[in-house]
């Protein structure tokens, strides 16, 4: 099976701006309590994102897919404040960021080499 990172030199983030703040992150910021069993909840979904983001990253053979999970997940945190708090689109910026994270950890492939000299000539 093919890794949803291999090969992607842009990414596609297809988030409404009216989506509302992510639940887990709203539930935790209201409750003010890191022991409370939703709180927890919350931290075990949000690792969980990470976790499925450095494995896609692994599967496309970055150099350290841990932190390359890590950076996504904290990108797509921060674009969903950021919009819910601006009122404004925050994704297709942080969709040109991921891309730049994307192309400096996952070295390219031979093949990716011929694709760029066949568009730059």
């Amino acid at each position: 099976m093919a890794s949803p990172l291999r090969g992607r030199r842009k990414t596609n983030v297809d988030i409404a701006p009216g989506t509302p703040l992510c639940p887990y992150i709203a539930a935790a910021v209201e409750l003010h309590d890191p022991q409370h069993p939703a709180s927890q909840y919350a931290r075990d979904y949000k690792k969980a994102v990470a976790a499925r983001l450095a494995d896609a990253a692994r599967e496309a053979g970055a150099a350290d897919p841990e932190q390359l999970g890590e950076q996504l997940a904290l990108l797509l945190d921060g674009a969903a404040a950021r919009t819910r708090v601006l009122d404004a689109d925050a994704f297709p910026t942080a969709a040109a960021i991921a891309a730049v994270l994307i192309d400096n950890a996952i070295p390219a492939t031979a093949g990716d080499d011929r694709r760029r000299d066949q568009v730059s000539t």
